[in-house]
């Protein structure tokens, strides 16, 4: 996936989290493709994605509450729906870490393309309108 112009928002800390996690997933779907997936590499990936969670989704949830903004309840949802999701995974016994991998990659391009692509761009929208940022 290379990252394009279109998928920034105007929001640079924003812009800048979303260029990482799309860094991130180029490796995820590189390991993927070649098979090339073990638990470290899964683990390092996952690692990422709990770090990106923590630092991406309270930065934003603290901008939404801070500011007022309408969607806030919709969009924490959905980031509560991503981690509820990504703990199951990471709490699964199995040591498949192909699968494992596979099913993060598809959980990761799904937040990006149902999310950021969108939620995420309507959050930007309204700090711009509002001369928030």
């Amino acid at each position: 996936m290379k990252w394009k112009e279109e998928f920034q928002h105007g929001i640079i800390w924003q812009d800048f989290q979303h260029k990482q996690l799309v860094g991130n997933i180029n490796a995820l779907i590189s390991s993927v493709t070649t098979g090339n997936i073990d638990e470290k590499t899964f683990r390092k990936t996952a690692r990422f994605v709990v770090e990106y969670c923590n630092t991406h989704f309270k930065i934003e949830e603290a901008y939404m509450k801070s500011h007022g903004y309408p969607r806030t309840n919709a969009h924490v949802a959905q980031h509560n729906e991503f981690i509820k999701e990504l703990n199951m995974l990471l709490h699964e016994d199995s040591a498949d870490y192909s699968e494992k991998s596979s099913v993060l990659l598809n959980n990761l391009l799904k937040l990006f393309a149902e999310h950021i692509l969108t939620t995420d761009k309507y959050f930007a929208q309204f700090l711009i309108k509002h001369k928030l940022v």
